[in-house]
C-alpha cells in the first residue's frame, strides 16, 4: 500500500462544510524553556509537555455555487467552540480554529480560496475549573423554605379541641389534596389519618409524602406533572366571624393542611429539579417552566403567605432559576435530523458526532426496533454538537 492509497482524497470538511484542500501544513514538537546561566556554557533545557497540534490548510470552494460553499463555510468558521475537521492526510481531529482567511479574484471566477489554521481542542473534562455549587444553593434554600412552612402550619393548624366530625372533615380535605401523591407513590393515607391530631409530625409527613415525588419517580417531566397539579390541589374553607369557634376552627385548619400541601409542592418540586440530571437544554428549560410557575403561585395567592415564608420562598425561586439556567446552558439542544438513505445507527452516530458508541443514544432516544437499519427519510431526535 503506497501514502496514495492511505491518502483518501484531497477533499476535507469543517464541521460538515466541504472544501478542496491545496497545501496542508502541520506542526507539532515539544514545549520547551530555554534557561541560560552566567559563567555556565551549557544551557538547561525545562521540557514542559507536548506543544499544541497545529494544522494550516490552503484551501479552495470552487463552482457555480462557490459563493454559497464559501458562506457557510464561513459561518461553520464563526460557530463557538470546537468542531470536527476533516482532513484528508491526518483523518478526523476535534479542533478549534484560530485563524481564518479568503482570498477571492475578479480574473478568477468561481472559486474562493481559504486559509485555515487550526489547533487541537483543548480535553476540558480533565481541567479543573472553579464552579458554584448551585445545586447545593437550592438544597439549603428548599431546607429553609420548608422550616418556614411548617412553622406557618403549625401556628394555624389547632385541632385539639375540635369535634371528631370537623377534623375527619379537615382529613377528608387533606387526603383530597394529596391524592395525586396518594396515587403515584402511595403510603400517604395512613401517616395522615394516624397523625391529623399532631400538628408538628403532620406538616413534617405532609412534606416529606410530597418530597418522595422527586425521589422515587424516575423521569422529571411526570414527576413536575404531578407538582405543577399540586399547586392548586384541594379546597380551602371559610368561616365568617359570627360563625362558631369550632367552625373557624376547622376552616382555619383545612385552609392551613391545604396550603401547606401547595407551598410543599412548589418548594419541594425546586427541591428536586436540583437533584435531576438532564440530557438537553429543552429538558432543563421545562423543569425551569414549572419551578418558576409554581413558586410565584404561591407568592401571588390571596392572601399571600406570611413575610417570612414569603421570603424564604423567593429565595429558593431565585436559587432554582440559577441552577437550571446555568446547567441548561451547558447542555446540547434536541435537534431534528432526516437521513437521505437507510443507515446502520452506527453510522448515522459516526456521521453526527464523530463517535459510533452513541449510537445506542440515537437508538434509545427514538425508540428504533432495527439499529442496523434506519430507515432513510425517518425524522430522528438528536442531540446537537
Amino acid at each position: 500500500m503506497t501514502w496514495r492509497d492511505r491518502v483518501d482524497t484531497a477533499v476535507g470538511s469543517f464541521r460538515g462544510v466541504e472544501f478542496h484542500v491545496e497545501r496542508p501544513g502541520f506542526s507539532a514538537g515539544r514545549r520547551v524553556q530555554v534557561h541560560e546561566y552566567p559563567l555556565r556554557d551549557q544551557p538547561y533545557a525545562e521540557d514542559l509537555g507536548r506543544a499544541t497540534r497545529e494544522w494550516t490548510i490552503d484551501a479552495f470552494v470552487i463552482g457555480d455555487d462557490y459563493d454559497l460553499q464559501r458562506d457557510r463555510l464561513i459561518e461553520a468558521v464563526e460557530r463557538p467552540g470546537a468542531g470536527e475537521l476533516v482532513h484528508p492526510y491526518y483523518g478526523r481531529r476535534r479542533v478549534v480554529v484560530t485563524a481564518f482567511r479568503v482570498r477571492e479574484s475578479t480574473r478568477e471566477g468561481g472559486i474562493a480560496n481559504v486559509s485555515l489554521t487550526v489547533v487541537e481542542a483543548e480535553d476540558t473534562g480533565r481541567l479543573p475549573r472553579a464552579v458554584a455549587d448551585t445545586r447545593a444553593r437550592v438544597g439549603d434554600a428548599a431546607a429553609a423554605a420548608r422550616e418556614e412552612l411548617l412553622a406557618d402550619f403549625e401556628a394555624h393548624y389547632d385541632v385539639l379541641d375540635l369535634a371528631t366530625d370537623r377534623v375527619a372533615t379537615i382529613e377528608r380535605a387533606l387526603q383530597d389534596a394529596l391524592s395525586a401523591v396518594e396515587e403515584s407513590v402511595g403510603g400517604v393515607a395512613g401517616p395522615v389519618a394516624e397523625l391529623i391530631r399532631s400538628p408538628a409530625e403532620l406538616g413534617a409527613q405532609v412534606l416529606e409524602s410530597l418530597a418522595e415525588v422527586g425521589d422515587r419517580i424516575t423521569e422529571p417531566q411526570r414527576a413536575l406533572l404531578i407538582y405543577e397539579n399540586l399547586f392548586s390541589a384541594g379546597e380551602t374553607d371559610t368561616a365568617s366571624a359570627t360563625a362558631p369557634e369550632g367552625a373557624r376552627k376547622q376552616a382555619e385548619a383545612q385552609t392551613a393542611a391545604v396550603r401547606l400541601v401547595r407551598r410543599g409542592a412548589a418548594v419541594e418540586s425546586a427541591a428536586a429539579s436540583a437533584t435531576w440530571s438532564y440530557d438537553t437544554r429543552q429538558d432543563a428549560v421545562s423543569a425551569l417552566e414549572t419551578v418558576h410557575g409554581g413558586l410565584p403561585t404561591q407568592l401571588e395567592s390571596d392572601p399571600p403567605p406570611p413575610p417570612v415564608v414569603a421570603s424564604a420562598l423567593a429565595e429558593l425561586r431565585a436559587a432554582a432559576v440559577q441552577d437550571l439556567r446555568e446547567r441548561g446552558a451547558a447542555l446540547p439542544e434536541l435537534t431534528d435530523y432526516t437521513p437521505a438513505a437507510t443507515l446502520p445507527a452506527l453510522v448515522i452516530a459516526q456521521r453526527l458526532y464523530g463517535d459510533g458508541r452513541r449510537a445506542d443514544e440515537i437508538v434509545r432516544r427514538n425508540r428504533i426496533r432495527h439499529p442496523g437499519a434506519v430507515p432513510g427519510g425517518t425524522e430522528l431526535e438528536v442531540l446537537g454538537e
